[in-house]
C-alpha cells in the first residue's frame, strides 16, 4: 500500500520523457550549423540589422555560435567563433544597452584571450575587453591591465599600438604620460581583423550538450539519469519518503518500459544510493553519444492538499515561484560548471524554448488524460 502511495505522489512528474517518445517522437542527433554558415549569418546582422532592432534574431545567431564552439571544444574555428560571439554581444550592449551583452562579450573576449593566447584574435579580443572595462564599467585598472599584457605579450601587433595609445604612451612605456580616455569602442562587422586570417574551415563541464553528426539508428541509446543519491536527499516527502529513492525505483521501471516498448538501449548513470555531480552524468551521456538524456526528479509542496500533474520547462522568468525554484536549481548547476558553461547553457535554453514549451503542453495533456483513467481527478 505505501509504494502505491508513493508512486501516486510523484508519478506525475517523473514520465516527461517517455510520454514524448510513446508518442511517436523519433530521436534525432542534431548537427549545428558549420563556421563559414554562421560566419554568413553574424555579417548578415551587422549589414541588415547593424540598430538591433530585432533582438531576439541576434540573440538566435548568438545561440547557435554557442552551439558550435560547444561542439567543437577545441576546433581551430573555434577562437574565431568566441569572437565573433564578443562582437555579437558586443553591438548588443551598444545599440541595446542590454546588460547580459555587456557581461556575455566581455566574458567571450577574456575566454578567448585566456585559452587561445597564440591565436591572431587574441590580441583584438584583449583590446575589447579593455576598452568595454574603460567606457562601460569605468573599470582603469582593469583597462590598463588588458592593454599592458597586449604590449607586453603582442609587442609588434596593430593591437599594442592601440593599446600604447589608450594608455598614453610613445614608444617607450612611460606611466608619467597622460592617459587619453578610450571612446565607446566601434560598432564595426569585426571583419577587417578576420579578414588578416587564413580560411580555417574545420569547455568544466556544464550540462554540457551532444551535438553529434546525424546517424542511422536502428536502437535508440537512451541514458537514465536517476536524480539526486547520497546525501543529496532531494525532495522529503511525507513519512520522510525521499526522492532520491523514488526516482531510482522509477527508472528501474522506465528502464523495463523502454526495452520491452521500444526496444531500446539504455544506461544509467546511477543504480545504487551514490551521489553524483552534474557534470560527471552528462559527461557520461556525451561519452557514449546518447540520443536522448532522460533526467528523472520528483516535486514537493509546502501545501499539504496540493495534487494533480505539473509540467515544468526551463525559461527566463520573472515570476517569484518560478525564480525562487530556478534559483535552487540554478545555485547548484553554477557551482558545479562555472559561470562560463551556465551561459552557454543559458543560450542554448533560449534557443529550444519554443520547443520546450510544446513539448510540455504535449507531455501535460497527455498524463493527464492517461493517469485519469486510474487516479480520477
Amino acid at each position: 500500500m505505501a509504494d502505491r502511495q508513493v508512486t501516486r505522489r510523484f508519478f506525475g512528474f517523473l514520465f516527461l520523457l517517455l510520454a514524448w517518445w510513446m508518442g511517436g517522437g523519433q530521436p534525432v542527433a542534431a548537427a549545428p550549423a558549420g563556421f563559414t554558415e554562421l560566419r554568413a549569418e553574424y555579417r548578415g546582422l551587422f549589414k541588415t540589422d547593424p540598430e538591433v532592432t530585432d533582438l531576439e534574431r541576434w540573440e538566435a545567431v548568438a545561440a547557435r555560435l554557442a552551439e558550435f564552439v560547444e561542439a567543437e571544444s577545441s576546433g581551430t574555428n573555434v577562437p574565431r567563433a568566441e569572437y565573433l560571439l564578443g562582437r555579437l554581444y558586443e553591438q548588443m550592449y551598444l545599440k541595446r544597452r542590454s546588460t547580459a551583452g555587456l557581461s556575455r562579450s566581455m566574458l567571450f573576449y577574456e575566454r578567448l584571450a585566456r585559452d587561445h593566447q597564440k591565436h591572431r584574435l587574441a590580441d583584438d579580443a584583449l583590446l575589447r575587453l579593455g576598452d568595454l572595462r574603460r567606457s562601460a564599467l569605468g573599470d582603469e585598472a582593469g583597462a590598463r591591465a588588458a592593454y599592458y599584457e597586449i604590449i607586453d605579450v603582442y609587442g609588434t601587433s596593430d593591437s599594442a599600438s592601440r593599446a600604447k595609445e589608450r594608455l598614453g604612451l610613445g614608444a617607450e612605456r612611460s606611466p608619467e604620460k597622460p592617459e587619453t580616455r578610450a571612446s565607446e569602442p566601434a560598432a564595426t562587422d569585426g571583419e577587417a581583423s578576420e579578414a588578416l586570417l587564413p580560411q580555417l574551415f574545420s569547455s568544466r563541464e556544464k550540462s554540457r550538450t551532444v551535438f553529434a553528426a546525424e546517424r542511422t539508428v536502428k536502437r535508440p541509446l537512451v541514458v537514465i539519469d536517476p536524480g539526486h543519491g547520497g546525501e543529496d536527499l532531494g525532495a522529503v516527502g511525507v513519512d520522510g519518503v525521499l526522492e532520491k529513492d523514488v526516482v531510482l525505483q522509477i527508472a528501474f521501471m522506465l528502464d523495463e518500459l523502454l526495452r520491452e516498448r521500444l526496444r531500446a538501449q539504455t544506461h544509467f548513470t546511477r543504480t545504487t544510493d551514490v551521489e553524483l555531480p552534474l557534470a560527471d552524468r552528462t559527461a557520461l551521456a556525451n561519452r557514449l553519444q546518447a540520443d536522448v538524456f532522460v533526467s528523472i526528479h520528483a516535486n514537493a509542496s509546502e501545501n499539504g492538499r496540493a495534487h494533480g500533474i505539473e509540467t515544468y520547462y526551463l525559461d527566463n522568468t520573472n515570476d517569484k515561484s518560478s525564480l525562487k525554484l530556478a534559483e535552487r536549481e540554478n545555485l547548484r548547476a553554477r557551482s558545479e560548471v562555472g559561470d562560463i558553461g551556465f551561459i552557454f547553457s543559458d543560450l542554448i535554453q533560449n534557443l529550444k524554448l519554443e520547443d520546450s514549451i510544446s513539448l510540455a503542453h504535449h507531455l501535460q495533456n497527455s498524463l493527464v488524460k492517461r493517469l485519469s483513467r486510474y487516479y480520477g481527478n
